[in-house]
């Protein structure tokens, strides 16, 4: 049995707070993206912009598509980004010791991960299942498998000649997993109280 609708909810005008946050997630992103390609020569390369790229593009298509359609939800990804995004703001701020007084880095290390974060964890209709976290892996790995193919050199901790290069790709990836079973874990610990 269905519960009757109340008058107005599902009209354009209902949906358009959800669609107003998720475009304020993916301009943050945008605006991430364009401080980093005036900044940095071969800005492309990072993964804090390839993910703010991908940010960018999910959330506007969440904007728009969530006006048609509202139970539109993509939960898989948001949650994969928010795990990447965790990882790139954590990976610069711990490992390559950055901060955030250059608007990009701002943008793309802290408010960024963070509105993806809020929006996981805050907008979430409905818990992922538990084994989504394991595949979360899929992002930072496939920027891995792009970092050695393209014979990058933008991070030092990454160089595939290095001895520990395996170490380090284990810390990755298993970091990616604890934060993306951290974040399930929480949306699941939201949802059931």
């Amino acid at each position: 049995m269905t519960t009757p609708a109340l008058p107005g909810d599902d009209s354009v005008i209902a949906r358009l707070p959800l669609a107003s946050w998720r475009l304020v997630v993916a301009t943050s992103a945008l605006l991430g993206v364009g401080f980093a390609a005036r900044e940095i020569d071969l800005w492309w390369e990072g993964l804090s912009q390839q993910a703010s790229i991908l940010a960018v593009l999910v959330y506007y298509a969440l904007a728009v598509a969530g006006l048609v359609r509202p139970a539109l939800d993509w939960g898989w990804l948001r949650g994969a980004l928010a795990t990447t995004l965790v990882l790139v703001a954590g990976g610069y701020g711990v490992l390559m010791g950055g901060g955030f007084g250059e608007p990009w880095s701002f943008f793309e290390h802290l408010l960024t991960p963070a509105l993806v974060v809020a929006d996981v964890l805050v907008v979430a209709r409905r818990a992922g299942l538990w084994w989504w976290p394991l595949t979360w892996v899929v992002l930072p790995l496939a920027y891995l498998v792009y970092y050695v193919y393209a014979e990058l050199v933008l991070y030092d901790f990454l160089d595939p000649y290095a001895s520990d290069y395996q170490v380090t790709v284990l810390g990755f990836l298993l970091a990616t997993l604890l934060i993306g079973f951290a974040l399930n874990s929480l949306v699941r610990a939201r949802l059931s109280a």
